[in-house]
């Protein structure tokens, strides 16, 4: 069972965990999205000038209703954004340690945290409520 296939078998499961708002997997070279979930909210955003990878046609979408354009561009916007986050953080690690890699990507703003996993062949971002500090 490759990675991706595990993912892609856990994807309701880790969908539906507390505080889970959306779930993204890119490829990992090319960063066009493989599979999405979660709020379509989340993925809005004002668009921007910058080039983009694309919403693969190739992914399944058993049964599930079309995004609409808007919504789909908000997908490839946060894309865009985790990928050159993924690439350019690779980069430092790399500066640092050339026989290094980042495996586990976790970053925290004031409303959520966004928890990034590399693999040679896909990211997988995870974006989920900010967890309470006590």
């Amino acid at each position: 069972q490759t990675d991706f296939e595990y993912i892609s078998k856990n994807f309701d499961r880790l969908l539906g965990k507390p505080g889970v708002k959306a779930i993204l997997v890119l490829d990992r070279e090319t960063g066009n999205v493989l599979k999405t979930g979660g709020n379509p909210e989340l993925f809005r955003k004002e668009s921007s000038e910058s080039s983009k990878p694309s919403i693969s046609n190739d992914a399944p979408s058993e049964g599930t209703a079309e995004p609409s354009t808007a919504d789909r561009e908000g997908v490839v916007e946060l894309a865009t954004l985790v990928w050159n986050y993924v690439n350019v953080t690779e980069q430092f690690v790399q500066d640092l340690n050339k026989e290094d890699t980042a495996r586990l990507q976790r970053l925290r703003t004031a409303t959520q945290e966004l928890v990034i996993i590399t693999d040679p062949r896909f990211i997988l971002a995870v974006a989920h409520d900010k967890p309470n500090s006590g």
